[in-house]
C-alpha cells in the first residue's frame, strides 16, 4: 500500500521548497549530503598518435544523504513516521517503499532541487548506538526521462502500387 502524503496541506507546502527533505518527507537530521554531477568526456582512438576528445555529455547526477531520525523527538510535519511501532522503524519502512515504487522523487537540499531521482539503494546499520534511533545512508541517482515525439513526414504513402 503506497504511503500517501497530505500535500494539500498548507503546513507542509509552507515547508516543501525551504526546509531539506525527500518527497516531501521531513527527517530529523541530515548529518551528511554528497553532491555528485559528472561530465563524461568521449575519447576515440585515431591511427595515429593519441585518442582524441570530440564531445561529451552530462551523466546523471547522484546524492548521497546520510538520514539521523530519532525515537524521542517530535516530527516537524505533525502525522509523519506515526505508522510503526516507533519513529525510526517508520522512517525505515517509508525509505524501503520509496525504493520499492521506483517513482522519480523531488529531493530539497540546501545547495538545490533535484528533480527525478530514485533510491538506488539503502544501508541502515543496526546496532546498540541504533536502538532508540535510525542513522541511514541512502543513495540516489537521476533518472534521464527522453520526450518522445511524433512526426509526419509526408502525407503520401510509404507503399508504391507495385
Amino acid at each position: 500500500m503506497p504511503i500517501a502524503l497530505p500535500l494539500l496541506d498548507p503546513k507542509l507546502q509552507q515547508l516543501i521548497y525551504i526546509k531539506t527533505n525527500i518527497a516531501g518527507w521531513f527527517f530529523d537530521a541530515y548529518i551528511r549530503t554528497d553532491h555528485t554531477s559528472k561530465l563524461k568526456i568521449t575519447d576515440n582512438p585515431v591511427q595515429t598518435g593519441a585518442s582524441i576528445s570530440d564531445h561529451s555529455y552530462l551523466e546523471p547526477v547522484e546524492l548521497s544523504i546520510e538520514i539521523g531520525m530519532s525515537d524521542s523527538a517530535s516530527s516537524t510535519v505533525e502525522g509523519q513516521f506515526s505508522d510503526g511501532w516507533s519513529r525510526s522503524s517508520s522512517a525505515y519502512k517509508i525509505l524501503r517503499e520509496l525504493q520499492s515504487l521506483r517513482v522519480p522523487l523531488q529531493i530539497l537540499t540546501r545547495l538545490g532541487v533535484y528533480k527525478n531521482m530514485v533510491v538506488e539503494s539503502i544501508s541502515v546499520p543496526d546496532d546498540y548506538k541504533t536502538l532508540n534511533g535510525l542513522r541511514a545512508s541512502v543513495i540516489f541517482k537521476e533518472v534521464i526521462i527522453a520526450q518522445v515525439q511524433t512526426v509526419t513526414l509526408s502525407a503520401r504513402p510509404n507503399v508504391t502500387g507495385q
